[in-house]
């Protein structure tokens, strides 16, 4: 597994694919196998970076405490080490706020973010005494306990829950609690109206907890999507990956078409033939630019 000397520790990472980059991050406790779907089927047209956070899977304990700062520069130096100019970020859950948090620091290192089942207010009944549950059981040490709850809920299968669940007690369980404390304090929404770069808000239709987060970040960002995924939870990357990726792929592609249409950026011919197979409209002179036709 590829690990990054960045930002003064130790990132364990993986790319998979080519193309426009897209950044995902992962909440407290999880770690990059969360992802393990969304490596392998959005790696085409697109190159997949995971990364474990500090503390979390491969990557080795923080003696600085996990911050949602600290996890943004982490991956702006990440951004960085790859050559990296510009990506997409996708957070899932806690993720999405760092993505926020990310977007708000170095807006000119990210094209867009998908953001999965975000938090609008920690504050909210119920995100506030889930996050506070887990705070709690980290602070006391229960490594075992929590890992096992928060592996079997994004788990769809059997051999997903081993997965989730052995890479996640690689962590260290100090590090999680500061995550968990960090996500319970995080409230970017005065400051939403800066973000000019895309968003797509992506909730499961059955994730009572969140949709209704959804509906306000819609509200508060000047550029977003709001999507739900029917008959799924929370737990998207996991559990509604067919109508997820579909999503995503199209929300991708069309903001990069417009983007290369406005002479921002280059897209390179994979990602346009793959807009073919996807019927979306591709402006003329972008297919002229590649020598293609319609």
């Amino acid at each position: 597994m590829p690990k990054a000397s960045v930002n003064g520790t130790i990132l364990h990472y993986h790319v998979h694919g080519r193309g426009t980059p897209i950044v995902f991050i992962h909440p407290p406790l999880l770690n990059r196998a969360v992802f393990r779907y969304q490596e392998v089927q959005l790696a085409d047209p697109f190159q997949v970076v995971t990364f474990d956070i500090r503390g979390h899977g491969f990557s080795p304990p923080s003696e600085a405490p996990v911050t949602y700062p600290l996890i943004a520069e982490d991956i702006k130096a990440l951004l960085d080490h790859l050559n990296i100019r510009k990506a997409y970020l996708c957070g899932y859950s806690s993720g999405a706020g760092v993505a926020l948090q990310t977007m708000l620091t170095y807006p000119d290192r990210i094209r867009g973010s998908i953001l999965v089942g975000a938090m609008a207010d920690p504050n909210s009944w119920l995100v506030k005494s889930e996050l506070s549950l887990a705070n709690g059981l980290a602070k006391l040490g229960m490594k075992t306990s929590l890992a096992l709850m928060i592996a079997k809920r994004n788990a769809d299968m059997r051999e997903t829950f081993h997965n989730l669940f052995y890479e996640a007690m690689r962590g260290d369980v100090r590090n999680w609690q500061q995550y968990f404390e960090a996500s319970s304090q995080f409230s970017p929404m005065e400051r939403l109206a800066s973000i000019e770069a895309p968003t797509l808000l992506v909730y499961g239709a059955q994730d009572h907890r969140h949709v209704r987060h959804g509906k306000r970040l819609h509200e508060m960002l000047p550029n977003s999507t709001l999507a739900r995924i029917p008959g799924v939870t929370h737990y998207v990357p996991t559990k509604g990956i067919e109508t997820f990726h579909d999503l995503v792929t199209k929300w991708v592609m069309q903001h990069e078409l417009i983007a290369a249409s406005n002479g921002e950026s280059h897209v390179d011919k994979d990602l346009i033939r793959k807009a073919m197979d996807y019927d979306l409209r591709i402006p003329d002179e972008v297919l002229a630019d590649h020598g293609l036709t319609r």
